[in-house]
């Protein structure tokens, strides 16, 4: 799992700071979008066919595939969004529903064809290995983000696949310390999903110490050297001096300055404090805290570790210590089934058949007739081992994609036979129908050379 495959940190842009980084999953979408338009304007070219209204069936098909994914997923996960409609814009987090996109972004083809008058079976078999070259990326993307994963599996499975607590970018910039990717506010979804539903037990020092939550990237910290009790057990009045000290003229201590000072280990913060548990005891929520909250947040700790440890201080000073970059990196979800492996590998299966069929057809309409048929018989089959939707299939509880995929292989069949009937050509190709064009007048500016 690669979530973050660059991070350049952050950048202050008219005073909001903005994430510089290059989301796994974005790259692949990308990088899958450029393949299938490379492939579909190769296979245009070799059938007679304009490359250029490839490359415009590609773009509408980018834009239909990923709003209408959006959407299909918003819709379908509504009451997550109800109270957030922010997050409806935020792709780059996962949630996109396959089945959305490709009916959204096939309705824009086929009205971009249909309005230009071109042969749209013709165009749709070019197009039909180029979807499923598209979605072997997408999958890979999900595998990158940790998304659409596979149900439980059993611990000796020679498949099974365990994911990391938090995705650690590839390639990280700027000399931070934290391995992990700072930008997110809980572990990655495989592990965040199996800790809700208590099948995986983090080590405590990963857990926010007031509410039941994982703590984030940014609260984590490598090994401490500097005493970390000395402050909570200090006077306030010693407390309030370093305090004073550390927040300037304002008396107040935010988020930024907060880690800023975390990290200096030498002032009224020793490097083991916790940005996350600290603001809950923010009474005005204002987002900063004043001495006597910050001062509350340490004398809770400190009664917690008397709780765990009684007098002994050094093993409590152990235990704040410890070396959470470790301790997070070691973390690891139950073992889960390969669903977004088989599903690229589906994918790529899929497309060498349609590209070898491609040269066997009879008529045009057919590889497309076949992509329809096949894909959803496959897509059928994968979502029994998905854990993203619940299914019963010997009770007859089936998912969204697996109700879809039923209707989707009886258009399939419903196309194959109806355009077996039409003429194997769905018309000229490019060349005849240039020919076959009126020409303009000697004195039209617009006349063809």
């Amino acid at each position: 799992m690669r979530r973050i495959i660059l991070d350049f940190g952050t950048a202050d842009i008219l005073g909001r700071t903005i994430q510089l980084r290059l989301p796994g999953y974005g790259l692949m979408v990308a990088a899958g979008f450029l393949l299938a338009i490379l492939l579909a304007r190769w296979r245009a070219r070799r059938c007679g066919e304009s490359r250029d209204v490839l490359t415009n069936c590609g773009i509408l098909a980018l834009i239909g595939g990923v709003g209408g994914a959006r959407l299909a997923y918003v819709v379908q996960h509504w009451e997550d969004f109800a109270h957030r409609p922010g997050g409806i814009l935020n792709f780059t987090g996962g949630g996109l529903i396959y089945y959305g996109g490709v009916g959204l972004a096939t309705i824009l083809v086929l009205i971009y064809l249909r309005v230009g008058k071109l042969p749209i079976r013709r165009y749709l078999d070019i197009l039909a290995v180029s979807l499923m070259v598209g979605l072997a990326f997408g999958r890979a993307g999900c595998l990158l983000n940790g998304c659409c994963p596979g149900g439980p599996a059993r611990e000796d499975s020679a498949l099974a696949m365990r994911f990391p607590m938090y995705s650690s970018p590839l390639v990280k910039l700027g000399g931070d310390e934290n391995p992990f990717w700072e930008g997110a506010t809980g572990p990655g979804p495989v592990y965040s999903e199996q800790f809700d539903r208590e099948q995986v037990t983090p080590h405590p020092r990963l857990l926010n110490s007031f509410t039941p939550r994982i703590l984030p990237p940014r609260d984590l910290h490598g090994p401490l050297e500097s005493d970390q009790l000395e402050v909570m057990y200090a006077e306030p009045s010693e407390a309030r001096g370093l305090f004073a000290r550390d927040a300037g003229g304002e008396l107040l201590i935010g988020r930024e300055d907060w880690h800023r000072l975390r990290r200096s280990g030498d002032g009224f913060l020793r490097g083991s404090e916790h940005w996350e548990e600290a603001i809950v005891f923010d009474v005005n929520g204002d987002g900063k805290l004043s001495f006597q909250e910050a001062w509350e947040y340490l004398q809770q700790r400190r009664e917690l570790l008397e709780d765990r440890f009684g007098d002994d201080r050094e093993a409590a000073n152990d235990w704040l210590s410890k070396d959470l970059y470790s301790l997070a990196a070691a973390e690891r979800s139950a073992p889960v089934k390969p669903a977004q492996p088989l599903g690229l590998v589906n994918a790529l299966l899929l497309a060498a058949l349609l590209a070898v069929f491609f040269r066997l057809r009879r008529w045009e309409g057919q590889v497309f007739a076949l992509l329809v048929i096949a894909y959803p018989i496959t897509r059928f089959v994968l979502e029994s081992i998905r854990s993203d939707n619940p299914h019963a299939l010997w009770r007859g509880v089936l998912t969204h994609n697996q109700y879809t995929s039923i209707a989707m292989a009886a258009v399939g069949i419903v196309l194959y036979l109806c355009w077996r009937r039409l003429p194997a050509s769905a018309g000229p190709v490019l060349a005849e129908r240039t020919r076959a064009a009126p020409r303009t007048a000697p004195g039209d500016k617009r006349q063809k050379r």
